[in-house]
């Protein structure tokens, strides 16, 4: 796999990161304590929000996130509607806000 091409880069990384999750939503399923505090999830948590519907959440997003990578679509912030910057995107290819805005 290329690794200087950012779809790809940013791809690989968001399934990487699904993995993760799967492996989380697992574990609570089996039980296991899950502590996700220190863990950098987009959105913060919906009011009465499980662990493990937050984990559905993040699951969700990261599906249509390989989606949009998969359609070669631009990412644009879902509150002011400028383009992402390809530095956060990196950082973290699941971002759908800017942080820049009020409405992120």
């Amino acid at each position: 796999m290329d690794t200087d091409d950012p779809i790809r880069r940013r791809r690989k990384r968001t399934l990487a990161k699904l993995g993760w999750v799967c492996g989380q939503i697992e574990r609570l399923l089996a039980g296991q304590d899950v502590t996700l505090a220190d863990v950098k999830l987009p959105h913060e948590r919906e009011p009465g929000e499980t662990e493990l519907e937050r984990l559905e959440r993040f699951k969700a997003l990261l599906g249509e996130t390989l989606g949009q990578l998969d359609r070669g679509e631009p990412r644009c912030c879902r509150a002011c509607q400028q383009p992402l910057e390809d530095v956060a995107l990196d950082e973290m290819p699941w971002a759908w806000t800017c942080g820049r805005c009020p409405g992120s």
